[in-house]
């Protein structure tokens, strides 16, 4: 046991290794979930946002007039319907524009596009923030996804139903890169993160009012601080208000852009047929849904990653000269941005919103409770290093013994953490196997729909109806009903109504007189 807890305190110091075993465990997760994509297909507002594209595409054969005709419709949307034009022009070239087979991609660009977003941004706070160069910003980010992807809300809704996962998942990941290149421009000075941020202004701006409202947020913070820091060092002054400054100028751009979403004529005659709360009301609201989502969410598994990055942590903070000075203010701050994610739908529908909303705000959730982790561990680790370098000096010893007596306190320290973290890890393990906890988890289920066959039976009855889809001498189409209805990869259906609105948007991209599913 003794030379057990050895080699593991050794593997989680070689941090090569463990980044090595992390990426292929999470290579390893995704593999079932992405061969469930050559077995998904679009359903119900797919067809309703691409119909125009692909209606050019096929008549003109011209992906460059596809474009324009996602293009056109997004200005008709903007009058009609809602003013998030960049994800409306997104939405409007969905992967069935260019033909059925491409809507397989969906799960590799949505779980590619959180990987980038996520590894990309813990590797800035690592690498940027904390001036490390420490690999540990791999496993991290690891462990991370690996929760984001097992236990998302609705995983159907984030990695497989295109219109829903480039809504929030894609601008999730968008936003990201973008905070992280907020945090680049500002420690590292360079112009080539202006031009980024610049460019992706404008499309977060035109994205889901979630994302907006944060980066709104988080953006003005970091002004204010750039500002704050200018006044304070005498030394760095200058620099520091140039970035402070060019940085004002890309949020009053994203700010414009925002208000050209926020202020289009569309939401105002969608806002006819929801209801909200009040600006106040909302941010109440939005303040105790964040109690519950901490409440439910800081499980047994969030624990059982928390043991896992705690000795991580740890090292980095050794590695860092950061003073992690105002844990309090720190740690309400950033709960007071993460429940800022649920104002927008509080506002809007009076509600929490639907589970593609609930999806990012899970995976936000999950980033700021280990930075809150973080930044608590850091300071209770640095008010350790003051009561051992007082206990040293007391006892008088020389300037070399007192140095290495440090050293071996902190030393120990690390070693005992990672000992206990070790331990709890294996009793938590032991708990979730026996319970069974595991047998949810979006790899298994996967695993259970593939293994049933059931994923290739729902391809087989949807490529049938297909057939009929793509039938000149069929106007009026009837389709029996599915015989399964596999997680993951199944979405919703239409119904007997042939005015129901999955059957009519169905019906129109086809152009089809009518499509109803028989009882």
């Amino acid at each position: 046991m003794k030379k057990l807890k050895t080699n593991l305190l050794n593997f989680i110091k070689d941090e090569k290794k463990l980044a090595a075993v992390l990426v292929i465990l999470f290579v390893l997760q995704i593999i079932p979930i992405l061969y469930l994509g050559q077995f998904n297909h679009p359903t119900s507002d797919d067809f309703l946002y691409g119909k125009a594209a692909h209606d050019m595409l096929v008549g003109t054969g011209s992906p460059i007039q596809a474009v324009q005709a996602a293009i056109d419709g997004v200005k008709d949307d903007y009058y009609r319907w809602q003013g998030s034009y960049a994800a409306l022009f997104f939405m409007r070239l969905e992967p069935t524009v260019f033909g059925e087979a491409c809507y397989a991609v969906v799960p590799y660009l949505m779980i590619g596009l959180l990987t980038l977003g996520t590894l990309y941004f813990v590797r800035t706070l690592c690498k940027v923030v904390l001036k490390t160069e420490s690999l540990h910003y791999i496993s991290i980010s690891m462990l991370v996804l690996m929760l984001c992807i097992q236990f998302s809300p609705v995983a159907s809704e984030q990695f497989f139903w295109y219109n829903s996962s480039v809504y929030y998942n894609a601008f999730h990941s968008f936003l990201l890169c973008y905070l992280a290149w907020i945090l680049r421009y500002l420690f590292l000075g360079k112009k080539r993160y202006v031009v980024y941020m610049a460019l992706f202004g404008i499309i977060l701006g035109g994205g889901n009012y979630i994302s907006a409202l944060t980066l709104a947020i988080l953006q003005g913070m970091a002004i204010a601080g750039a500002f704050l820091y200018q006044k304070c060092s005498a030394e760095k002054g200058k620099i520091y208000q140039r970035r402070a400054v060019a940085l004002t100028i890309l949020w009053l751009e994203f700010l414009a852009c925002f208000a050209v979403s926020a202020l289009a004529p569309g939401n105002a005659v969608r806002a006819e047929s929801t209801w909200g709360y009040g600006p106040v009301s909302s941010i109440i609201h939005s303040l105790i849904q964040g109690v519950k989502y901490y409440e439910a969410w800081t499980d047994k598994w969030w624990l059982l990653v928390a043991l896992c990055l705690l000795p991580m942590m740890v090292q980095l903070i050794r590695k860092t000269t950061f003073s992690f000075a105002y844990p309090g203010i720190v740690i309400l701050f950033l709960y007071g941005i993460f429940s800022a994610m649920s104002c927008p739908t509080f506002y809007a529908l009076g509600t929490t919103g639907p589970g593609r909303i609930i999806n990012i705000i899970y995976d936000a959730f999950l980033l700021v409770t280990y930075i809150q982790l973080f930044y608590l561990t850091g300071w209770i680790y640095r008010k350790w290093e003051v009561i051992f370098e007082e206990k040293i000096s007391e006892e008088k010893t020389s300037v070399g013994k007192m140095a290495d007596a440090s050293t071996t306190l902190r030393q120990q320290l690390g070693e005992a953490l990672q000992k206990a973290c070790a331990m709890m890890i294996g009793v938590l393990i032991l708990i979730l196997v026996v319970s069974g906890s595991f047998l949810d988890v979006t790899t298994i289920t996967a695993c259970k729909v593939w293994i049933k066959g059931e994923a290739k039976q729902y391809d087989l009855e949807y490529k049938e109806r297909l057939a009929q889809l793509e039938d000149e001498t069929i106007s009026d189409v009837v389709f029996a009903p599915y015989t399964v209805e596999p997680d993951l990869v199944f979405i919703a259906d239409a119904l007997e109504d042939p005015e129901f609105v999955n059957n009519r948007e169905w019906a129109d991209f086809y152009g089809k007189n009518s499509l109803v599913v028989r009882p």
